[in-house]
């Protein structure tokens, strides 16, 4: 292969799934800062005083997901700062105002603010870490703004959210649902889908907070109740010991219970070569490492006791 190596083009030959990799932050605080000013790490990014670096510093350490957002041509239409899963978003008269929201909301306590009652979706198009998520991502952010309705979906480029590899990268909130391998071409689906209170599957990386296999069973029994015309099915994963770090070619039965239905989920482990972004990829790095695969699906009849 000639020329740049991209981690996404690389994954992607690799086989390696996007299901399973689920990890949505259970809360965020979104920054309105220009993406020109974007830096590694985000909050020593261009014109931020030393007060403002270390709330957001501060808020980081503590668990919080910071994310500098911005918006093409129109930064100065977003709150200066949004809460979610709250989703309160408030303006601030001065910089001292605006650290004091911060470390109080590391605290615990929501600062005052006008509610927001869209879906926000944050779409990776962060530069400064990797070079897929400008590449897809953009286009991606692009493509959803140009369809989106903006009376039902705050839609926002942020930086980094993790799975450079998956790019394009979203995270919906308050959903806590992760997206990767997003296109533009696809971003009308998607919509459609979080419109209708739906998973868009072709794109979802698995329920956060959920190990890998019950991830990748969730999935595949979704799937396996659209293909066969199932409409907001209830499912049930049973799973018994599942190891996080299987050996290679190793096996996991998991059972999926939708309304009368049941499935028989196999997943076997297989072993990648890992490459998280574009400069593990440039400098030769990465790990092998093993991840649980969808294997079969069966309606269950007998199967689970063969």
């Amino acid at each position: 292969m000639s020329g740049r190596q991209f981690c996404r083009d690389l994954c992607l030959e690799r086989g390696e799934p996007l299901e399973g990799t689920g990890d949505a932050p259970r809360r965020i605080l979104m920054l309105a800062w220009p993406r020109g000013k974007w830096r590694t790490p985000r909050w020593e990014s261009v014109d931020m005083s030393p007060a403002l670096t270390a709330a957001l510093h501060a808020a980081s350490q503590a668990g919080l997901h910071v994310a500098l957002v911005d918006r093409v041509g129109e930064t100065g239409s977003l709150p200066q700062l949004q809460a979610l899963p709250e989703s309160v978003a408030a303006d601030f008269d001065s910089e001292d105002a605006l650290v004091a929201a911060i470390l109080n909301y590391v605290e615990g306590t929501v600062f005052a603010g006008r509610r927001d009652p869209r879906t926000t979706i944050l779409c990776c198009t962060d530069s400064r870490r990797d070079a897929c998520c400008a590449r897809y991502g953009f286009s991606t952010y692009k493509a959803l703004v140009a369809v989106a309705d903006p009376d039902l979906f705050n839609i926002v480029q942020a930086t980094h959210l993790g799975g450079c590899r998956f790019a394009a990268s979203l995270v919906v909130m308050p959903q806590r649902q992760r997206y990767g391998r997003m296109t533009a071409g696809l971003a009308p689906a998607f919509l459609a889908a979080l419109q209708r209170d739906e998973i868009f599957l072709p794109s979802y990386k698995g329920a956060t907070d959920q190990p890998e296999a019950y991830q990748i069973a969730e999935i595949a029994a979704l799937t396996w109740a659209s293909e066969n015309l199932i409409t907001a099915p209830e499912i049930r994963i049973e799973i018994d010991s599942v190891p996080d770090q299987p050996a290679e070619g190793a096996l996991a039965r998991l059972r999926a219970v939708i309304g009368e239905h049941q499935l028989d989920i196999r997943l076997q482990a297989r072993v990648f070569h890992i490459q998280g972004n574009c400069e593990t990829v440039a400098q030769g790095g990465g790990a092998h490492l093993p991840r649980w695969c969808l294997d079969q699906v069966l309606p269950l009849g007998d199967a689970w006791n063969t």
